[in-house]
């Protein structure tokens, strides 16, 4: 859905910071991209080179999009991170930011018992994408997991109808 909402023109140079497992750079292989595209992670999964957001291995202006999808929160130098963005971006690129929105994943954190965090006042996004999903009882013990939280998963709650909300800003150059 997000690469769908950015509309990304098939030639150009997109850099995915904080690709994981590489699933965006996987996505627009299978949509026959043709311009460069580069994945970076610091504990990378096959086809996504090791990198630092804070310290991008490339020269300046090598992209023409950068992307950082639901990673810019997790980095401990944000602004650096950001800097490095914009300075491997060409003249006339577009650094995009999508992170979690308030209605993300909802109905799960409702049947784990676990209280909504606070929301932050924000600039607007530039999109909203909604994706409706099921989350099983294995899925909320990954998410769990992944956010360095326990709790008891009861198998009767789940599965769960929710939904995954991105906002999505692009950054000024």
């Amino acid at each position: 859905m997000l690469l769908d909402a950015l509309d990304l023109s098939p030639t150009l140079d997109v850099l995915d910071v904080g690709a994981g497992d590489g699933r965006l750079v996987r996505e627009l292989a299978r949509r026959a991209h043709v311009g460069r595209v580069v994945g970076v992670d610091p504990t990378p999964e096959p086809g996504v080179q090791p990198a630092s957001a804070e310290a991008l291995p490339f020269p300046d202006a090598s992209f023409d999009v950068v992307l950082f999808a639901r990673v810019l929160a997790h980095l401990p130098d944000q602004a650096r991170a950001l800097a490095e963005a914009r300075r491997v971006l060409r003249p006339g690129g577009r650094v995009w930011v999508a992170a979690h929105g308030p209605a993300q994943l909802r109905a799960t954190w409702a049947a784990l018992g676990q209280p909504l965090a606070p929301g932050k006042t924000q600039p607007e996004p530039a999109l909203t994408l909604t994706c409706p999903l099921t989350v099983t009882a294995d899925d909320a013990r990954f998410l769990l997991d992944t956010y360095g939280e326990e709790a008891e998963v009861s198998p009767h709650l789940f599965s769960v109808q929710d939904a995954a909300q991105l906002l999505v800003w692009l950054l000024e150059p």
